[in-house]
């Protein structure tokens, strides 16, 4: 989004206005917060193992491997 030319403001009331690369605005006016469950990252985790995924601290990383002979 961002890399287009979009933005994203919020308004007085707390609710996403979408900036086109010409300025113009987007807002329709429906826009409501999600409704979250009472533990949104218990249920996260739990849909993850539901799943098969069991993502951890090394989750986000990269995962290449060094030549070990270095560069040529």
């Amino acid at each position: 989004m961002h890399e287009g030319g979009w933005r994203i403001l919020w308004d007085r009331d707390a609710r996403p206005v979408f900036v086109d690369p010409r300025g113009g605005t987007h807002y329709e006016g429906r826009w409501q917060p999600p409704d979250l469950p009472e533990d949104p990252v218990g249920m996260l985790i739990c849909d993850n193992h539901a799943r098969g995924a069991d993502p951890d601290w090394r989750t986000a990383g990269a995962r290449w491997k060094r030549d070990a002979a270095g560069p040529s």
